[in-house]
């Protein structure tokens, strides 16, 4: 069975993090990318993986997921090495963080096509997920972890 640092590393990883809520049409599920990958986003992954099960994902503000987040807090976040069949789902709450100074340590440059402004685009958000509980399949097994 996985530890804490199994699915951390796990989390490392991953080419992308899966998110799921519930909004007004029911469930959907979409990949972001990881910052937590450190040859993509070198500075950002250091502030990703220092929070260790609590996640910080970029999105716009005018989002399908943040109206999302905003009417119910509740997600699911999942990590997955197809390779190795390991898989790990995160739950959750989720929330709207107005920090400048967070957004400027994770914003990536490539994302100016999206926010031509930069890390002070008004559209630019970071969502923050505190975890409550993990579960998964590793190696043909389910696990679940006590409360990160």
């Amino acid at each position: 069975m996985p530890d804490r640092n199994d699915v951390l590393k796990l989390m490392d990883g991953a080419d992308a993090v899966f998110l799921a809520t519930v909004g007004d049409d029911g469930p959907s599920i979409r990949a972001l990318v990881n910052l937590r990958r450190e040859d993509r986003y070198p500075d950002a992954s250091r502030i990703a993986r220092a929070a260790g099960f609590t996640v910080f994902l970029s999105t716009s503000l005018d989002s399908n997921k943040v109206r999302d987040i905003r009417a119910d807090p509740r997600v699911a976040l999942y990590y997955c090495d197809a390779r190795s069949f390991h898989g790990a789902t995160l739950s959750g709450r989720a929330e709207v963080v107005d920090d400048a100074e967070l957004k400027k340590a994770l914003w990536s440059w490539d994302w100016r096509i999206y926010y031509p402004r930069g890390p002070g685009d008004p559209n630019y958000a970071i969502v923050r997920i505190t975890t409550e509980t993990v579960t998964g399949w590793w190696s043909g097994r389910p696990f679940r972890l006590d409360a990160p």
